[in-house]
């Protein structure tokens, strides 16, 4: 038996689940939780993600802690439908070093964020019968200094492409370039796309690998991943959904808590 299904059975955790499935966000309560030392937490919080529907944003004290807790979670409770949400810069915000990796976390973040708002704002998307499916979001405070694009913007944003949809590659070039991707040879870093023949190579924000798309025509043959230094395909894919970078200055942006629904349940390490 895992450790999750250990938790899943104590009254304590039982107990919580009840009071948060109870949440109401015109009424937000406060639940305290006491003697969670080193990872105590991430072991009790982790069984959240199949036992609540919405978002948890937990927010720890530092990025080191942060990373530890974020660590533990995949650890105990699995990858699926757990984000880290970091500092976008490599650096202080004064030196503006965009980094790359953090970038895409924070997009796949911001990405996951609005497609289960969407689920959620679908009447007949969560019937009795189906699974209870939380996600869980994991951050500190540097990285909620930076802002974010709006909620409007990022749905905009973001092109979801199937494979055998009917769909012009140059169109689909266009619509990357009015997205900020930058046309090159050969793609090696997120925001650049490339255009050989039938096939088009694209680098989201939202993935940790890029996206080979092979055009028969107007027709998506395949979509894969691949390897930027081998160039060889990983796995195939039904379904891409490629994001631009969501980063924002400080005049247009919003800050991740008001892209958050208000349904969020907000967890902190230290409120003060």
């Amino acid at each position: 038996m895992e450790i999750k299904d250990l938790v899943l059975q104590k009254p304590r955790f039982n107990a919580l689940v009840k009071k948060l499935r109870g949440m109401n966000a015109s009424e937000p309560s406060v639940v305290q939780l006491k003697g969670l030392t080193g990872s105590a937490a991430a072991t009790f919080l982790a069984p959240l993600k199949g036992a609540i529907d919405g978002i948890v944003v937990f927010i720890l004290n530092d990025e080191e802690k942060a990373g530890y807790f974020y660590h533990d979670l995949i650890q105990i409770g699995g990858e699926g439908a757990v984000s880290f949400f970091p500092s976008g810069y490599k650096r202080s915000i004064k030196y503006g070093q965009i980094d790359s990796a953090n970038e895409i976390l924070r997009t796949e973040t911001l990405s996951s964020i609005q497609a289960l708002g969407q689920r959620q704002s679908n009447p007949n998307a969560k019937t009795d019968e189906k699974p209870y499916t939380a996600l869980l979001v994991v951050t500190y405070p540097e990285a909620l200094a930076e802002k974010v694009a709006q909620s409007e913007e990022v749905k905009d944003a973001i092109i979801t492409l199937h494979e055998k949809e009917m769909v012009d590659p140059k169109f689909v070039a266009e619509v990357l370039f009015d997205r900020g991707f930058q046309r090159v040879d050969y793609v090696y870093e997120p925001g650049q796309f490339a255009v050989r023949g039938s096939i088009l190579d694209v680098f989201s924000y939202s993935s940790e690998y890029p996206y080979r798309i092979d055009f028969f025509g107007n027709e998506i043959d395949s979509l894969r991943t691949f390897e930027v230094d081998t160039q060889l395909s990983k796995e195939r894919m039904a379904e891409v959904t490629i994001a631009p970078s969501f980063s924002k200055d400080e005049v247009s942006g919003i800050s991740l808590m008001e892209f958050l629904p208000p349904s969020a349940i907000i967890a902190c390490e230290d409120v003060e």
